[in-house]
């Protein structure tokens, strides 16, 4: 009876081991494991590019074209693993990673590709958890780049609308890569298109309730950068009648859902 069940006991932690083990598991890009060794002078140019060529006016990517041709994309991902934006100024540190993440999710994607959402390329978040990929001489996840860099070092709310997650109600596809030089306008811009865009933020002045993007609850914490939270961040690229009402006016805030589809430009 004693060695049923400790046979037992062994079968289950094995199970429980597996189990544990798959949802942690790391599907690693070829790159992870070669560094490609180059003197070549560091620049976006190739992803602007890629980007002009491959995204179109509503920020929708067209996966199927970069896939059968992703030469001149993959000399952009061979740039970012031996890039060192550690010794660049903040504005072209963020641009690197901005830029990196939206990157490494195109990637994420034309590697799984066809696929009609993120969430379907693998389980327990693993689009953004488990894929790995190099850049700046390091392996990360887009999880890792996200909140262990972007939001950790750079602590900017606007991030939010430059970052893409391949999905129909995150910000669009920018058809433009991030340079330092103009950094700043890209993210003001960004910004303010993604607010006034009443697909990410409505008010409802009958009902009294403001209908804003999940992103604004996910990220709650951030919009208290230098603002009082979410409503006063809003107010700031608001028209000055919907500001002020929001901010004189007890109104309830309900997030719109998240569509989570591919936000590809193949329908």
């Amino acid at each position: 009876m004693k060695k049923r069940i400790f046979i037992g006991c062994l079968l289950l932690l094995s199970v429980c081991g597996v189990s544990f083990l798959y949802h942690f598991r790391v599907e690693a890009d070829p790159r992870t494991q070669l560094f490609i060794e180059t003197s070549a002078t560091f620049s976006h140019d190739l992803f602007d590019q890629v980007l002009q060529e491959h995204v179109d006016e509503n920020g929708r990517v067209n996966y199927t074209k970069l896939k059968a041709n992703p030469e001149k994309f993959e000399a952009y991902l061979d740039l970012l693993v031996v890039a060192k934006p550690a010794e660049w100024s903040y504005n072209a540190q963020l641009a690197f990673w901005i830029n990196a993440y939206n990157a490494l999710v195109i990637k994420g994607v034309i590697d799984h590709y066809p696929t009609t959402s993120v969430r379907k390329v693998k389980l327990f978040k693993g689009f953004f958890y488990r894929l790995k990929f190099q850049a700046a001489g390091k392996t990360y996840t887009l999880n890792q780049i996200e909140h262990g860099i972007i939001r950790e070092e750079f602590v900017d709310p606007r991030v939010h609308f430059a970052l893409v997650c391949a999905s129909r109600s995150c910000p669009p596809m920018p058809n433009r890569a991030f340079f330092a030089e103009t950094l700043e306008a890209q993210l003001e811009t960004l910004t303010f298109n993604f607010i006034q865009n009443p697909e990410q933020v409505r008010i409802d002045r009958a009902e009294r309730r403001v209908y804003p993007s999940k992103i604004f609850k996910w990220y709650d914490e951030d919009f208290k950068e230098g603002y009082d939270g979410v409503a006063d961040f809003l107010a700031d690229y608001l028209p000055p009648e919907d500001a002020e009402y929001l901010l004189s006016t007890d109104v309830q805030f309900q997030y719109l859902d998240y569509d989570w589809t591919l936000n590809d430009q193949k329908k």
